[in-house]
């Protein structure tokens, strides 16, 4: 079945579709992470309802905007990136009958993506970098915070051209007919989509990141925002192309 070797893959015992062994770890590796930063970025939100709820006002003004800087960072950005990911090796493999392109690079892609966030988070709970999500220069967070967005970010990537690399194997290996499933097709324009956005998000976070290690004296806000929402606009497409294959496969 498909191109898968023996003892790579099972039939669902639900849907009898094929399910990629390899994949499935990823899937479920990158699912749960999701939703754990998920809830990190809802306590957050938490924290932050009930300190603008003058009865409570339960956090003093610098953790308030601690807590927000977390709930941005875990909710708009790994929470989403984490399950995209998850999302995209569900359509490259079982619904293209395909197995994973690459497991190391898989595990690259997770380890970068986990420790950057981590450290982001780490970075966050330090005090260092109460900069909110959009972390506007001339608000410096400590390199920490940079380094690690960065790590997500080129850690999705690679897990985004890993998912493209399933799909040039599904086609090579013709384990489908005609047209891509239209699931898959609105997968593959996210995983389009996101190659840019991922790699605005690196590119200004690294000046960033040489700006809060000293190596150089500033960066300039207007070209800072400009390309940061290069990321944080088009990233809003990434999700929505993400969410609409998903509504249509349920």
């Amino acid at each position: 079945m498909g191109n898968f070797k023996e003892n790579e893959m099972r039939v669902c015992d639900t849907t009898g579709l094929p399910v990629c062994l390899n994949a499935q770890l990823f899937i479920k590796l990158n699912a749960v992470v999701a939703v754990v930063f998920l809830l990190i970025g809802a306590i957050a939100a938490i924290g932050l309802a009930l300190t603008r709820w003058p009865a409570v006002h339960l956090l003093p003004a610098d953790w308030f905007y601690r807590f927000l800087t977390l709930h941005g960072l875990n909710m708009l950005i790994f929470w989403i990136l984490f399950f995209e990911i998850a999302i995209l090796y569900f359509c490259g493999t079982t619904l293209l009958n395909s197995r994973l392109a690459s497991t190391k690079a898989a595990w690259v892609s997770f380890g970068m993506m986990l420790v950057g966030a981590i450290g982001v988070d780490f970075a966050i709970f330090q005090g260092k970098s109460d900069v909110l999500m959009t972390s506007y220069v001339p608000l410096k967070g400590s390199p920490l915070f940079y380094g690690g967005i960065i790590l997500v970010a080129v850690g999705t990537l690679i897990g985004v051209f890993n998912f493209l690399g399933c799909v040039y194997i599904a086609k090579r290996d013709k384990t489908y007919e005609g047209s891509v499933p239209l699931v898959v097709f609105g997968a593959i324009a996210a995983a389009i989509i996101a190659v840019g956005t991922l790699l605005h998000g690196a590119i200004v976070m690294l000046p960033t990141f040489a700006w809060s290690m000293g190596w150089i004296e500033s960066v300039d806000p207007g070209w800072y925002r400009l390309i940061w929402w290069a990321l944080g606009h088009s990233s809003q497409q990434v999700n929505v192309c993400a969410m609409v294959a998903v509504w249509y496969l349920v």
